[in-house]
C-alpha cells in the first residue's frame, strides 16, 4: 500500500467511513464462514515468554444484524454490542442503530432493546464506569457530544446533551484516575482532533490539552496499562501511523515509538490481556500483536481465523480475547474467541 495506488486505496476505504449513510458497497452479507479453528505458535525473541495462539468461530452469524463502527464493552459478566452501522434484513438496507445486545457465551445473543434512548449511531465509544454502561459521542446525522448510561442496557439516562469537547466521531475513550477519557476524533468538518478531555460524572468535562503531542488523528486505539493511558496508530494527515504514545496524566504525553512492529495501521481494536497490550487487525492485515512496554512489539499470528476487517469490536472476557463484526469490506456479524497461552 506503499505507492500512490494504495494510498489512493487507504483514502478511498476513509472516504467509506465517512459517508457511510450514502454509500452502498456494503449492502450485501458475505458467505457464512465456516466453522474453524487456527493456531499458531510465536517465539518472543524481545518478550520474557512464549505465546501460542488459537481462534475459533463462536458463530457466524449473531443475533444482531452485521455492522460496523459499533461498540463492545463487558459488563454483569456478559459481552455488549451497541449501535453501529448495519445492513438490516430482509432487503438488506443500510442504516445506523441504537439497539443493544448481550451474550454470556458469544453464541447466544439477546436483544436488550431496539431502541435505545441514545440516538442511533455509529463511530461512538463506550466505557463501563461507576457500574454502569456509558455510550459517548459518535454520528448519526452528525457528530454528537452527547453522553449516556445505563445499569441494564434497557434505560438509558442522558448525563449530558452537549459535553465540553466538540461533537466527534471515531475517537477513543478509557477509564483511567476514576475518569473517563476523550481522546482525539473527527469533529463535523472531518478535522481530525488531539485534544484530551475527561470527567468524573459524564456531565462536567475537563480539558487536559487542546493539543497532545501525538498528532490529530481519527480511528486510533486507546487502553489504559501500567499505570498509563496509552494511543496507538491510527489515520494522521491522510496517513497510517504505527506510532504509540503515553501518559499518566493526559497533558503531558511520552512518544515509546514512532514505529512500532505492526504495520502502519487504522480501524484496528486493542485490549489489554495477560499483562500486555494488544494490537488487532485493522485496514489491511488480520493479525494480532502483542507488547509489555509498547517499545517492543511481538507478532502473536499473522493470519487469524478471522477474516482481515476494520471497524470490528473487541473484548477481553472468559480469559480470551474475542473479536466481533466489522467490514472485510462486507460487514460482517461474526464473533470469535482467541486463546493465549
Amino acid at each position: 500500500m506503499g505507492g500512490p495506488r494504495g494510498r489512493r486505496s487507504i483514502k478511498h476505504i476513509v472516504r467509506l467511513f465517512i459517508v457511510a449513510f450514502a454509500f452502498t458497497l456494503t449492502i450485501g452479507v458475505a458467505a457464512p464462514a465456516l466453522l474453524a479453528t487456527k493456531t499458531s505458535s510465536t517465539s518472543a525473541s524481545r518478550e520474557s515468554t512464549i505465546l501460542s495462539y488459537t481462534d475459533s468461530l463462536a458463530t457466524g452469524s449473531a443475533g444482531w444484524s452485521a455492522r460496523y463502527g459499533h461498540t463492545s464493552v463487558v459488563f454483569d459478566n456478559k459481552m455488549w454490542v451497541m449501535g453501529g452501522f448495519a445492513i438490516t434484513p430482509p432487503y438488506y438496507i443500510s442504516r445506523v442503530k441504537n439497539d443493544v445486545w448481550y451474550s454470556s457465551d458469544g453464541v447466544n445473543w439477546t436483544q436488550a432493546t431496539d431502541n435505545a434512548g441514545w440516538s442511533a449511531r455509529f463511530g461512538h465509544t463506550s466505557v463501563v464506569f461507576d457500574n454502569k454502561m456509558w455510550v459517548i459521542g459518535g454520528s448519526g446525522g452528525g457528530c454528537k457530544n452527547d453522553v449516556w448510561y445505563s445499569s441494564d442496557g434497557v434505560n438509558w439516562t442522558q448525563a449530558t446533551a452537549h459535553a465540553g469537547w466538540s461533537a466527534r466521531m471515531f475517537h477513543t475513550s478509557v477509564v483511567f484516575d476514576n475518569k473517563m477519557w476523550v481522546m482525539g476524533g473527527w469533529v463535523n468538518n472531518y478535522k481530525c482532533k488531539n485534544d484530551v478531555w475527561y470527567s468524573s460524572d459524564g456531565v462536567n468535562w475537563t480539558r487536559a490539552t487542546g493539543s497532545a503531542s501525538w498528532k490529530e488523528r481519527v480511528f486510533h486505539t486507546s487502553v489504559v496499562f501500567d499505570g498509563k493511558m496509552w494511543v496507538m496508530g491510527g489515520w494522521v494527515n491522510d496517513k497510517c501511523k504505527n506510532d504509540v504514545w503515553y501518559s499518566s496524566d493526559g497533558k503531558n504525553w511520552t512518544q515509546a515509538t514512532a514505529h512500532a512492529s505492526w504495520s502502519a495501521r487504522f480501524g484496528h481494536t486493542s485490549v489489554v490481556f495477560d499483562n500486555k497490550m494488544w494490537v488487532i487487525g485493522g485496514v489491511g492485515p488480520n493479525d494480532m500483536w502483542y507488547s509489555s512496554d509498547g517499545v517492543n512489539w511481538t507478532r502473536a499470528t499473522a493470519s487469524a481465523g478471522w477474516s482481515a476487517r476494520w471497524g470490528h469490536t473487541s473484548v477481553v472476557f472468559n480469559n480470551e480475547i474475542w473479536v466481533m463484526g466489522g467490514q472485510d469490506p462486507y460487514m460482517k456479524n461474526d464473533v470469535w474467541a482467541c486463546s493465549i497461552f
